[in-house]
């Protein structure tokens, strides 16, 4: 069966051929070190972001051998019964050792069977809102759930997951990447993503619509209540990676907006696309931004709707600096925020050589460095994710 190797495939696909390794249940409820070889990956074709193949791309070029599995695709082929024994058949013949779940794209009953068999990675890169009964329990039993909400990390430990650990998200630069400097600027603004499910982004959008030219790039079909209601914005098209980085490269300024600001060190994961691909990103300020981006180095902030106006205005009469932040962002996040780095990380605490990670909420750490819990005080930041400031001067 062909595809493309850089997504979860309808079926399955593993570029080193079928192990020999027996099948067997691992006691990992220990918790003892982990050095996987042999990773079932399961994840969502995303065409826009490219998330799971991006992850995909990031455990074989650390040296894993992994075999992806679309578990939509496979149901809509041959329906529920058909799909979960497929699953289960792949799984018993190609004995990996390590399951990597994107966000909830493996069913709950396979989740609860395979999780309770084998250790089981869950990445969740864009929920922000809360938990709920049923998301804790889709992870009860995993290994490690890397989660890119501080907040949630300390939420799901105060629920028993006990493995909940903080990675931001991140970019593949096989995907998004600068496409050069000739390209002429069409437009002041341009915002990229979706309407959002909670606060008011199309209508800060709208308000901002009256001042300046501004372009949205996204789904149609979730911008289309909007645009009747916001006669001001002005919606040009869906992009993927090649649109996202010549979106980047034909604005002045990309306009970064999450769901909520409130949240200390979640970033959606546009402000790494947009930083890869080489756009000048203004963006709206989430506390202790400043550990991870130096402002007027690698993008800029504001925090009210006048500083977003007075900046966009100064930023519009200097495109040299613009130039220079976006040249600045770009090297930084292709150095420390690939989602490499993250691979790296959760391999290097599947192996216990690095701790988890809960920036919001103090951790203490027991013997095992597994075992913690969360006393609600700050914590200093881990080396994990602490950057270096002397390099420059984390949703469809």
């Amino acid at each position: 069966m062909s595809a493309s190797p850089s997504d979860p495939l309808p079926l399955a696909r593993d570029e080193s051929g079928f192990g020999s390794a027996s099948l067997r249940s691992l006691e990992f409820a220990k918790g003892e070190p982990l050095r996987p070889k042999r990773v079932l990956f399961f994840g969502k074709r995303k065409s826009r972001t490219k998330c799971t193949g991006a992850l995909v791309d990031a455990l074989r070029a650390e040296g894993m051998h992994v075999m992806t599995i679309n578990c939509s695709m496979l149901r809509r082929w041959i329906g529920s019964l058909g799909m979960r024994a497929t699953v289960r058949l792949i799984r018993m013949v190609y004995r990996p050792d390590l399951c990597f779940v994107f966000f909830h794209d493996l069913p709950p009953l396979l989740m609860e069977q395979f999780s309770g068999e084998l250790p089981t990675v869950v990445w969740m890169e864009e929920q922000t809102a809360h938990t709920d009964s049923s998301h804790v329990d889709y992870v009860r039993n995993v290994r490690l759930l890397c989660l890119s909400t501080p907040n949630l990390v300390r939420a799901y430990r105060s629920q028993g997951v006990r493995n909940a650990t903080f990675l931001m998200s991140g970019f593949s630069p096989r995907f998004h990447r600068p496409i050069g400097n000739d390209v002429r600027k069409e437009r002041d603004i341009a915002f990229i993503g979706g309407p959002g499910a909670m606060g008011d982004r199309p209508g800060f959008l709208a308000w901002l619509s009256q001042r300046h030219q501004l372009t949205l790039f996204g789904r149609r079909d979730s911008w289309l209540p909007y645009l009747s209601r916001f006669p001001e914005l002005n919606w040009c098209t869906e992009v993927r990676p090649r649109g996202y980085a010549r979106a980047c490269a034909s604005s002045s300024i990309i306009l970064g907006l999450n769901q909520s600001h409130d949240s200390a060190l979640y970033f959606s994961n546009r402000i790494f696309l947009t930083l890869a691909c080489g756009g000048f990103h203004l963006t709206h300020y989430v506390p202790r931004m400043e550990e991870v981006f130096d402002r007027g180095v690698h993008l800029d902030w504001f925090e009210s709707r006048d500083e977003c106006v007075e900046r966009i205005e100064w930023y519009l009469g200097h495109p040299r600096e613009c130039k220079r932040i976006a040249e600045q962002g770009a090297a930084l996040v292709h150095e420390k925020h690939r989602y490499q780095d993250r691979v790296r990380a959760i391999l290097q605490m599947l192996a216990k050589e690095e701790p988890l990670n809960c920036p919001v909420g103090e951790i203490e750490t027991h013997e095992n460095p597994f075992e913690a819990t969360i006393l609600g005080a700050r914590t200093p930041l881990s080396p994990l994710w602490q950057l270096s400031k002397a390099s420059g001067a984390c949703q469809d």
